[in-house]
This record gives C-alpha cells, structure tokens and sequence, in this order.
C-alpha cells in the first residue's frame, strides 16, 4: 500500500499562505453574497410624509431585485441630522442607508457647530432618485399673489405672517431667514414635527404660508384653501404651469433656482461592488411606473442615476447649499 505523501516545508508554507489569504478576503468580495440580510432605509422624518412614501415605494423595487427585505426605519429630529448621522456611523457593508432631501446635509453642517458626523467626509451619495421643486404657498385669506408680496405684507405686518418648516435648520426654515435677512421680511417661523400636521395648519389658517410638495398644491387645490405664490426650480411645475420660478420674481439664490434632489446615500467606504449594486437597484426602482407615477402626481420629476454622477451632483450642490445657509447667519447650537 503507497504511504500517504507529506507535504514539503515549501509546500506546507504555500497551503498555509492560502488559507490566511481566504480568511482575510472580505464577505463583500462575493457580490452575490449582498444583501446578506434585510436592508435598513432610514427615513429622518415622522411616517406619512413625501420622503417616507417615496422610501416604501423604492424599497419595495429595491426588494424584489435584491431579493432582500428594504425596511423603512423613521427616526425624526434634529432638522434630519438624527437619522443621518445614524447612517454615517453605521458599517459600510450596504444594508444601512438613507433617503433624505440632499440639502439637509450641507445646511446641517453649517447650522449645528457640534454636528457628530461629517455629512460630505462620512457619507457618500448611491442614487438621485427624485427632483423636488418646492411650491411656495399661503393660505388663500392671506392677500398676497407672489413672494415680493409676501415679504412687502409681512413688512407691513412684522412677525404676524407665520410661515411653517419642518424643523429647525430644514429648508423651510433656512429660505425663511434668507427672505427676513436678505429682502426685509418680517416672517415669523413656526417648526412642525411632521408634513401631515403642518398641511393641516396650513389649510386651517392657523399659520400663514410655507413651502411644500405639488403632491399637497394639487390634493387641496379643488377646496381653494391654498394659493401657490412661486416655485422653486430651474422649470415650471407642470401641475402649475401658470405659477411663476422664484428666479422669475427676482429671487437669484442658486439654491431656489434649481430642484432640490431626494436621494439615497450609504456610509462612506461602501465596497466598489456592492455601491454598484445599490446603485443600479435604486435607479431602476426610481423608473419603475408605480415610483413614476407618484411623483408625478406630485409634480415631482423622477430621476434615477448611477454613484458616479449621483456623487458628483452631491458635490455641486452641498457646495451650493452651504454658501446660502451660511448666507442666514443662524447656528442652532
């Protein structure tokens, strides 16, 4: 009977070379082996608003193609910077991420001095999915037709006018201060914790005016409680196609005078492989007709693009974002 060989000193080492690289090569070298696990979408806003619709609504696309549960997890607060910055420090394996309105994240850096993350080091952009051009609205009692009369009526009536955000430091909040400190307004800021309740407000007449998504100018259009005064963008809303561009009325901040993006972002450091491959889910997910339609609806223009170019818009635009909050000269901490 042959004697079983034993390997050579060489040969002992070369095997043994091997298994050391086969136990260091990464779980996400293997593409097909993400998702491993269902996939966590933080939300940094309360259930029922624009940006959770939209996250239920890609994630069940973003599900069927990965062949993983997509969980749509809320965490409000802060101006959006508790959800994010949960997304920052998590493991940049792919299965945390974060649908939030881009501005959020350079404005965030520029109103809170302790902000504990750094939006543009520590996150990293996946996939544009969604343009929004905010309509800007106002009780139809309130007797103004555009935003110049807005901010000449609440110089006539400082701090009566109310107009609504979704928070401290949100968009709402920082064209507000932009309105009162570049133009003369005297606006009177009133924070809500939801989209819900501040539409609610809004129709009521309990506050004044504020910026909202078509989707909400279009529901309560037929009642005639809200009139819309501008829109924000590079185009007219097709759902307002008679409301003028802000940049129309005068108002050339760069930061109105172009859609803001809705977009998908993972910690930073995300595999080369795995950022491909959330990126090409969510850009399908963005073009399918159900995500199409909604937006729509809404008068929101449907986007979808790949990390590359989702990254290099992210940018441009925090660049943009941060020199017009930086304009209002608010720090919230």
């Amino acid at each position: 009977m042959s004697q079983p060989s034993t390997p050579t000193r060489r040969q002992f080492c070369q095997l043994g070379a091997l298994g050391l690289a086969a136990s260091c090569t990464p779980a996400w070298a293997n593409t097909d082996a993400f998702p491993s696990k269902p996939i966590k979408l933080i939300v940094p806003f309360p259930p029922g608003g624009l940006t959770d619709a939209l996250a239920r609504n890609l994630g069940a696309s973003v599900s069927t193609q990965l062949g993983q549960p997509v969980i749509v997890d809320n965490r409000p607060g802060v101006g959006g910077t508790i959800g994010a910055e949960l997304v920052a420090k998590s493991p940049a394996d792919g299965h945390t991420l974060l649908l939030t309105l881009s501005s959020l994240l350079p404005s965030a850096s520029v109103l809170y001095t302790k902000l504990r993350f750094n939006p543009e080091k520590d996150l990293i952009c996946v996939s544009e999915s969604a343009m929004l051009g905010g309509a800007w609205v106002v009780n139809s009692s309130l007797p103004v037709n555009n935003v110049r009369e807005l901010v000449e009526y609440s110089k006539a009536n400082p701090d009566k006018v109310s107009m609504a955000s979704l928070g401290a430091g949100t968009p709402n909040h920082v064209s507000l201060t932009l309105l009162n400190n570049e133009y003369g307004a005297k606006l009177l800021h009133v924070p809500y914790k939801g989209e819900g309740p501040m539409v609610q407000d809004l129709l009521g007449g309990q506050i004044n005016a504020s910026i909202v998504a078509g989707i909400h100018v279009q529901a309560h259009k037929a009642s005639g409680k809200l009139r819309c005064i501008g829109v924000q963008g590079s185009r007219r809303s097709p759902m307002l196609p008679d409301v003028p561009l802000l940049s129309e009325q005068g108002f050339k901040q760069e930061s109105w005078s172009r859609e803001g993006p809705m977009a998908i972002f993972a910690p930073k450091g995300l595999p080369p492989a795995v950022l491909s491959r959330l990126g090409e889910a969510f850009k399908v997910a963005a073009a399918t007709p159900k995500v199409v339609q909604y937006l729509q609806e809404g008068g929101i223009y449907p986007h979808g693009n790949l990390p590359a170019e989702a990254q290099a818009n992210f940018e441009r635009y925090y660049a943009i974002v941060k020199r017009s909050t930086a304009a209002t000269g608010v720090v919230l901490d």
